[in-house]
């Protein structure tokens, strides 16, 4: 048999074709790998981008298919571009801000909870709450406090009093605090009022606002409460409000209200079926930058997108804080003060990621409103800030037309909302290196 003198040397030159390739697949997947997943975190970017979609010429926000801004959407709004790192007076239609519109509308401010959520919004935007629509927001909030410190007598209104006098950095009365942890329910949570059942909206906005306060994380108060939102944790790592399935509302509260205390929202502590709060709500982002509402509902998305986009960019309120007070009202110290339009973020968060201190609210509670002939329909979601002050107040969304029913998605699924540019960045740079250094080692071995 003849044997081909040159087969040696064939096989060594094929032989090294072969690790040349095997070198060039390696260097691939490890580079792959490098990049971020597509699905693993949910856009700010795209969540603000449909909020800005949703900009009426008049500077407010709405929901698809209405014509006017709605005030407690725009000042929810205002905290989502804050937190999402865009200044809401430069957002404009028609040369109006959300800020401008949110100023005009002090003809509907009446309860303390309308004066504490708009006096977030304000500070938020780096406006001074204490003049703000021609109305001084801080002495409006003062003025429904009780002779024990309590800001009205719920536990919202309490707690986003708390939560106020930290956006304009005002020192928190401790009676606030001691009455809200009296408050507290033997399982650990709070409802919408004294002694009402436990709800994980409520619970959120207090541990938030205890943390504004000053609380440790480590306090009984928090560490129960934390007890009780671990019992009531869906399979999916989300959380409901009423319904049996999870919310991103309620489930962006609990983020928020992670975050304020130093925990991860993303972490293990929180993983239930290897789900968590965070993946939750990241999962539930359509493609065009919104976030459900529910899994096979698809309710008021502006709002909805605008609590969800504080939760994914870990910005428990207040986002931004007003340091106008008096001297004799303005905070010393305490969990989270600091100085300029901001507050100080010395906590760090599980993941590494920076957090400001204190002050989260709660989420939401669904509200069917009556149709009272005229108008726009406004949220059928209302947050908690909204949901209790139906008690003996006239609520905003009562000027409204009944709320819209929940949307089928129409078979889009949601997706993890990454913006491209996350991964096209890295690749761009990836496939030139990964051309050089193959055609390099072919070359060498050719």
């Amino acid at each position: 048999m003849h044997i081909d003198p040159c087969f040696p040397i064939q096989v060594v030159m094929t032989l090294s074709k072969l690790k040349a390739i095997a070198a060039v697949v390696s260097l691939s997947l490890c580079l792959l790998a490098a990049l971020p997943g597509l699905p693993a975190a949910a856009g700010t970017g795209e969540g603000i981008g449909f909020i800005r979609q949703n900009q009426m010429p008049d500077g407010g926000f709405t929901e698809p298919g209405r014509s006017a801004g709605a005030d407690a959407t725009t000042a929810w709004c205002i905290m989502a571009l804050k937190a999402g790192g865009t200044d809401p007076r430069q957002v404009k239609n028609g040369g109006r801000s959300p800020v401008d519109f949110l100023a005009s509308q002090a003809q509907n401010w009446h309860s303390v909870t309308d004066y504490e959520r708009t006096l977030l919004a304000a500070a938020a935007a780096g406006e001074d709450p204490r003049s703000f629509g021609g109305v001084d927001l801080v002495a409006k909030v003062q003025s429904h406090q009780k002779a024990g410190g309590n800001i009205g007598d719920a536990i919202n209104s309490n707690a986003f009093g708390i939560l106020s006098y930290k956006a304009a950095g005002v020192a928190v009365p401790p009676g606030a605090v001691d009455w809200h942890v009296r408050n507290q329910n033997g399982d650990g949570g709070w409802g919408n009022d004294p002694g009402a059942a436990s709800n994980p909206d409520m619970t959120a906005a207090s541990v938030m606002a205890l943390r504004a306060a000053g609380v440790s994380e480590g306090d009984p108060s928090i560490q129960s409460a934390f007890g009780y939102l671990h019992s009531i944790q869906n399979g999916d790592g989300g959380f409901s409000f009423q319904q049996s399935s999870s919310d991103v509302s309620a489930t962006a509260w609990c983020v928020q209200a992670i975050v304020a205390a130093g925990q991860d929202p993303a972490g293990a502590a929180w993983s239930k079926n290897g789900n968590t709060p965070y993946g939750f709500v990241a999962s539930m982002q359509a493609t065009d930058g919104h976030f459900y509402w529910m899994e096979g509902a698809d309710r008021n998305p502006v709002w909805t997108t605008a609590y969800a986009v504080c939760a994914i960019a870990r910005k428990p309120y207040p986002v931004g804080v007003s340091y106008s007070a008096s001297p004799g009202e303005q905070e010393s110290g305490g969990s989270g003060s600091g100085s300029g339009s901001e507050t100080a973020p010395p906590a760090q968060g599980g993941g590494g990621q920076q957090q400001e201190e204190g002050a989260s609210e709660a989420e939401a509670e669904e509200v069917t409103q009556e149709d009272t002939g005229g108008g726009e329909a406004d949220e059928t979601q209302v947050s908690a800030n909204e949901a209790v002050d139906d008690v003996g107040e006239e609520e905003e969304a009562k000027a409204g037309a009944k709320a819209e029913a929940a949307r089928e998605r129409n078979g889009d699924e949601p997706s993890g909302g990454t913006s491209f540019l996350v991964w096209l960045i890295p690749l761009v740079v990836a496939v030139p290196l990964l051309s050089l250094g193959g055609w390099r080692l072919y070359r060498r071995f050719i």
